[in-house]
């Protein structure tokens, strides 16, 4: 459950996180376990949940406009984070209390003992996400990320060897930042090798490149109806909607 490091690895930050989707499974279980007498104390557990991710949606948010703000609205955008990061002590503070109060409650049922010592044991991990908003509480955006590699890889019997392995790993990590950036993947492969056949078959360098990157690429660059990159076109526009 927790991000932890290997053994004999030095531990960081960035190795005690837990994700509270997994929390929130034993929660759900424990529900399933007895709905007749778990269901609403699971329910009113998942509603607890639920506040702390939109709190956390709040301070990511709020983390991003003060990291860079223009000058005139420096002072706003601190005031802002520190308002989230007080929404989300508030939220923290009554799932807090809740554990620590229902843990001594006598007669508690086995599967919500469960839950509740999964997690008190996991507090600091899932604690720690106050500190870094720019984290996400779960790790579902990597895993929906791996899905189509894994299953690629999975439908062409593997890369059988390692140059294979390697070339596949660049071209993932190539179109995945091409789709972080909101580009159409297709449409930006297809102009870059269409520019790359315009230079005679060669990589392109320097400038020519520069432009290719996902993250400075403007549709006007990526038009691969007729070949304009740069002088405008109707058509060919790559950013995803």
């Amino acid at each position: 459950m927790p991000f932890t490091s290997p053994p004999g690895r030095r531990r960081t930050a960035w190795s005690i996180f837990t994700a509270w989707l997994i929390i929130r499974r034993y929660f759900v279980r424990a529900g399933d376990a007895n709905p007749a007498q778990l269901g609403h104390w699971a329910a009113a557990w998942l509603d607890r949940i639920r506040d702390l991710y939109a709190a956390h949606a709040q301070l990511m948010t709020a983390w991003e406009e003060a990291a860079a703000p223009a000058p005139r609205d420096a002072a706003a955008a601190a005031a802002q984070l520190e308002d989230a990061g007080t929404a989300w002590d508030d939220v923290l503070a009554v799932i807090d209390t809740a554990r620590k109060k229902q843990v001594q409650a006598p007669g508690l049922q086995e599967p919500a003992k469960k839950a509740l010592a999964t997690l008190d044991r996991e507090w600091d991990g899932l604690a720690a996400h106050r500190q870094y908003p720019m984290i996400s509480l779960d790790n579902n955006a990597a895993e929906r990320a791996l899905r189509r590699p894994v299953v690629t890889r999975k439908n062409a019997y593997g890369s059988r060897n390692g140059d294979g392995a390697r070339l596949a790993a660049r071209i993932w990590t190539v179109t995945a930042t091409a789709e972080i950036a909101g580009l159409n993947v297709l449409t930006f492969l297809t102009a870059y090798l269409d520019a790359c056949g315009r230079n005679h078959g060669k990589p392109l360098t320097g400038q020519d490149l520069e432009r290719f990157l996902p993250w400075r690429a403007a549709p006007e660059d990526l038009c691969p109806c007729c070949g304009c990159y740069g002088r405008g076109c109707s058509e060919g526009l790559v950013v995803a909607g």
